[in-house]
């Protein structure tokens, strides 16, 4: 599992989202975006029932983008890193849900992803990819992950909490992912605990 802050280029001029002051989402919704088919389904049924109770709003969808600041999408890349099947590219995709947490949840290999995501744009997620769900291991990270978010950590404390950079036996029970981290630090808030000055997406 690999955490890569600086694996494709900085914009300037956007918001800096830190510990100190993450990007605070109220009340998110998880959205599945199915473009994979059958096998797809299959994942997508497995992912949500394990993740949605977390969330007062799930989408789901095998045709349209939903919007939704939390998007799992279910492809195929080609060796260009092209989705399979689809004229959008998976940044496209990612700008035309309003998601600052992308997980692409069905295993592509590495190159792909770099190929497919390439620079970075007018849109910052931090968007996770994955090259080996494990079986179960993926769904229980993401569950642990998004749990440690509703009580208040960033996502990238809470990874590094998950998964320490370092070697260790922490690996054999994580899936094999790689998270490009271009929206920086980012939490969740329930409707009820959010301020003014929070940032809302129901």
């Amino acid at each position: 599992m690999a955490f890569l802050s600086n694996l494709f280029n900085a914009i300037r001029g956007k918001r800096t989202n830190t510990v100190a002051n993450p990007l605070r989402i109220s009340d998110p919704t998880i959205g599945y975006l199915n473009w994979l088919g059958a096998l797809g389904e299959k994942l997508v049924e497995s992912d949500s029932d394990s993740l949605s109770s977390l969330f007062r709003k799930t989408v789901k969808s095998s045709s349209e983008v939903p919007r939704c600041p939390i998007l799992f999408l279910y492809c195929g890349l080609d060796a260009e890193g092209r989705i399979v099947g689809r004229a959008e590219n998976v940044r496209d995709v990612i700008k035309s849900a309003g998601a600052y947490i992308a997980v692409i949840a069905s295993e592509n290999p590495g190159a792909a992803y770099v190929k497919g995501l390439g620079r970075r744009r007018d849109w910052n997620a931090n968007i996770v990819m994955v090259l080996d769900r494990r079986g179960d291991k993926f769904v229980i990270f993401c569950r642990k992950l998004f749990e440690g978010m509703f009580a208040g950590q960033s996502m990238l404390m809470t990874w590094v909490k998950l998964a320490p950079q370092a070697q260790g036996q922490w690996q054999e029970e994580a899936p094999g992912t790689i998270m490009a981290a271009e929206a920086g630090h980012i939490t969740f808030a329930r409707g009820s605990e959010a301020t003014a000055a929070d940032q809302v997406h129901r």
